[in-house]
């Protein structure tokens, strides 16, 4: 299931195109979002009736979807009875740990609250399995490139909620709520421009991957095309952390030509709030996520 990205909701200008990025294009465009522009964003999500609705309306949508999911949609899927409440308590884990690397254990913890004893192990991993047969979770795997010196690359992958109002409504966020606490925004907000570059990559044949390795060097989103171009992008929510995402970004290429892997086609910092899209002197391309699109 693919919901409406920025771009065709109008709240992208789409002046920086991925496609184009890979074949060398300079990135053109000016930010206009606030913290409070990207929160309402994330909490109204993609849903294509939601352009026509305030805010209040449209948080209600992705809540409604979350009830027919846990009440009635995993069972269809092969007849199987399960228990809605642990569906709704397995949907607010994966909420809590959107856009990280959690471990199952983590999450299998997190689904125990209000006194509850967490679900076992073995039902979250079937619950997890009906959400992605839903269409409801869009696993990212770990990018694995094929390199002449052995690099120890973490292999987990990332429990991607597909739509970032989703994850909003099992935390039972508002945009003022995200406002106030900005570690949570910064997490649904690399969800929701995972939601984008996900449409994105595909139009263009190239599929969504996520680094880390033993070392602990992490890169938010790698876009490999079918011909093996690829392009490494770090998500921040304000231009502020741009420096820190660019070192991670070039950290990743010296790796990677040292051990025989051809450099990025392209090197991209996404980020929130401020800022005008432009390539930086070091190659780092910095691209507000309102002027991002396919």
């Amino acid at each position: 299931m693919d919901t409406l990205t920025q771009f065709e909701l109008g709240k992208s200008s789409g002046g920086t195109s991925l496609r184009a990025l890979f074949e060398g294009a300079k990135p053109e465009g000016l930010s206009s979002g606030t913290v409070l522009d990207i929160a309402s964003v994330v909490c109204r999500g993609g849903w294509p009736v939601a352009a026509r609705l305030t805010d209040r309306q449209a948080m209600m949508i992705a809540s409604s979807y979350i009830d027919a999911v846990a009440s009635e949609d995993l069972s269809r899927i092969d007849g199987r009875t399960r228990k809605p409440e642990m569906v709704r308590r397995l949907i607010s884990a994966l909420a809590r740990n959107e856009a990280t690397l959690a471990a199952k254990r983590t999450v299998v913890a997190d689904t125990g609250m209000a006194g509850l004893a967490p679900i076992s192990t073995s039902t979250v991993s079937s619950y997890i399995d009906a959400l992605t047969r839903v269409f409801f979770v869009d696993d990212i795997s770990a990018w694995n490139p094929a390199l002449r010196s052995p690099v120890r690359i973490r292999s987990a992958k990332k429990h991607h909620i597909v739509d970032p109002s989703l994850a909003a409504a099992a935390l039972g966020a508002t945009p003022e709520a995200l406002v106030s606490d900005l570690k949570t925004l910064g997490f649904m907000f690399e969800s929701l421009v995972t939601h984008d570059m996900l449409v994105y990559a595909r139009l263009m044949g190239a599929e969504v991957m996520h680094y880390r390795d033993d070392s602990n060097l992490e890169v938010d989103l790698i876009v490999q095309r079918k011909d093996g171009a690829w392009g490494a992008f770090e998500v921040k929510l304000g231009y502020m952390q741009e420096d820190q995402a660019a070192s991670s970004l070039l950290a990743l290429e010296r790796k990677m030509t040292e051990r025989g892997e051809k450099p990025p086609a392209v090197k991209a910092v996404i980020v929130g709030v401020g800022g005008i899209a432009r390539m930086r002197s070091d190659g780092v391309v910095v691209v507000p996520f309102d002027t991002l699109g396919a």
